[in-house]
């Protein structure tokens, strides 16, 4: 080839050509990846809370845990897996704990087990100590919110029962009760496995970073530190209760024999205690993931009739929507839910949760919907509320996503992806009706108008992290932001 001669000029026309396919690639990522970042720091910025003489308050219950956090695939064998992948309630066996958590990972969708064998979740602890990437945290929803709503300048009560070694995990301004004084306490252990986007186990590829939890735990499901938490709040006289946990009930082994059905009464404590609250105070619950349905037919009838605000993320929302409106438990929902199809189960979530208000006389009246998928954060308040600062919120979230799954403060567009479409529709049912994703200005917000009130939804695109430091907690710590801004005086 050396001896063909080749024209300046075609050599020009090759490099330029390279050259702007190279450019129109860099210029596609900075061109929306740096004003969207650049937009979502101004909101939150011109939006800070518990700057000045007054700081919100917050109380949240319940529980605790260590969280022992391990890398799946390599606790895991997937040479051990008999058979395909299923679902369980509750994990048994070694046979049954390699299935369960292989039909989550190839669906990616997070997922929380209780293993009523002992030994087997004693053994299966063991192994992952022996693992040098393992590591040790303070875990629970409550305290993990705790800490974000500290962090962010409120004034924090947390009921938990928890050692004093637990309690070193806490910062020292946030008040701890649950306990009585000098009590031993021996802490539950939740074991994290987590897993990035698309690692391999076995054939199976997971579609986005997530986890799958499981736990053994004694004190957690019985809220031992539920009426210790009751007695604190009126001198506390939160501006904001969240209730949250309860997925520790969930296929837990009370005692069966009983007169009384301890978890009904226990969840009966814990209405009380929300109805106890002056409607000043605001009152959210954290969903989770349950796939007991007994629970959550208690919970949708006992709880969530009575709360403000619900937030859960994409699995659980479509979880609560089936129970709501069919009776039925969904295992697992679409891991990147198109945002039309997760702003319509919020609307149905909404509506049927407002037609409980009023089969149950509640005082309160939904007026607030959070959803954190990977891709987008979508609130929905209802305007004239006490709810206020709503695109703010949906910034604040989808800033919090990133920083806590990159584990880093700062963001680091190099870390950072979007997959928000160009635009999206509003609603499945029409496709016309659609919101144009602007990068100088990322957080859409519109109004409608849902069981007779005025309504305002904002969608914020999340900068995902590209590479993962940390997926448990993330959901706790995105709900808590997305409240933070939300609450005045």
């Amino acid at each position: 080839m050396s001896g063909v001669p080749v024209k300046l000029g075609s050599i020009l026309s090759v490099c330029i050509v390279l050259y702007g396919i190279v450019y129109r690639q860099n210029y596609d990522v900075d061109e929306r990846l740096a004003p969207v970042k650049e937009h979502l720091l101004f909101l939150e910025s011109k939006n800070a809370v518990g700057k000045d003489e007054w700081q919100p308050k917050v109380a949240l219950g319940y529980g605790a845990c260590h969280d022992l956090f391990v890398n799946a695939t390599s606790l895991l064998d997937y040479g051990e897996l008999a058979g395909a992948p299923e679902h369980f309630n509750e994990i048994s066996s070694k046979e049954e704990f390699l299935k369960s958590f292989t039909y989550f990972f190839k669906h990616g969708a997070a997922a929380e087990r209780f293993v009523s064998n002992s030994k087997l979740y004693d053994d299966i602890v063991e192994e992952a100590l022996k693992l040098s990437d393992t590591r040790w945290s303070i875990g629970g929803n409550a305290p993990l919110m705790a800490k974000r709503f500290q962090m962010e300048g409120w004034k924090v009560l947390l009921g938990a029962k928890m050692s004093n070694k637990l309690k070193s995990y806490i910062p020292e301004n946030i008040k701890i009760v649950g306990g009585e004084e000098n009590e031993v306490i021996k802490d539950d252990i939740h074991m994290i496995l987590e897993y990035r986007a698309d690692e391999r186990f076995g054939v199976y590829k997971a579609p986005r970073a997530n986890r799958y939890i499981v736990h053994n735990d004694e004190n957690n499901p019985l809220l031992s530190s539920l009426e210790k938490f009751g007695e604190f709040l009126p001198d506390f006289n939160p501006n904001l209760l969240v209730i949250s946990g309860l997925q520790m009930m969930d296929n837990y082994p009370f005692t069966s024999n009983q007169a009384v059905d301890l978890r009904a009464e226990r969840l009966d404590l814990v209405k009380q205690q929300i109805l106890s609250q002056p409607l000043h105070t605001l009152t959210h619950f954290e969903m989770a993931s349950y796939v007991d349905l007994d629970l959550l037919k208690q919970l949708t009838s006992k709880l969530v009739p009575f709360v403000d605000s619900v937030g859960m993320n994409e699995q659980e929302l479509t979880n609560l929507l089936s129970v709501l409106e069919f009776g039925k438990v969904s295992i697992v929902a679409d891991s990147n839910p198109r945002v039309a199809t997760a702003l319509d189960q919020m609307r149905k979530t909404f509506l049927l949760i407002r037609e409980n208000n009023k089969l149950n006389s509640s005082r309160r009246k939904l007026t607030r919907v959070h959803v954190h998928t990977l891709a987008y954060q979508a609130i929905l308040t209802v305007k004239g509320s006490q709810w206020k600062r709503t695109e703010a919120a949906a910034a604040k979230a989808s800033l919090t996503a990133h920083r806590y799954v990159c584990n880093d403060a700062n963001i680091n567009l190099e870390k950072s992806k979007l997959i928000l479409d160009d635009s999206f529709s509003t609603t499945a049912d029409n496709d016309k009706n659609r919101v144009f994703f602007e990068p100088s200005k990322p957080v859409a917000c519109w109004s409608e108008v849902l069981d007779g009130d005025d309504v305002e939804i904002c969608v914020a695109p999340v900068l995902i992290c590209t590479e993962a430091q940390l997926t448990a907690g993330a959901g706790d710590n995105i709900s808590a932001a997305g409240l933070v801004l939300q609450v005045e005086k």
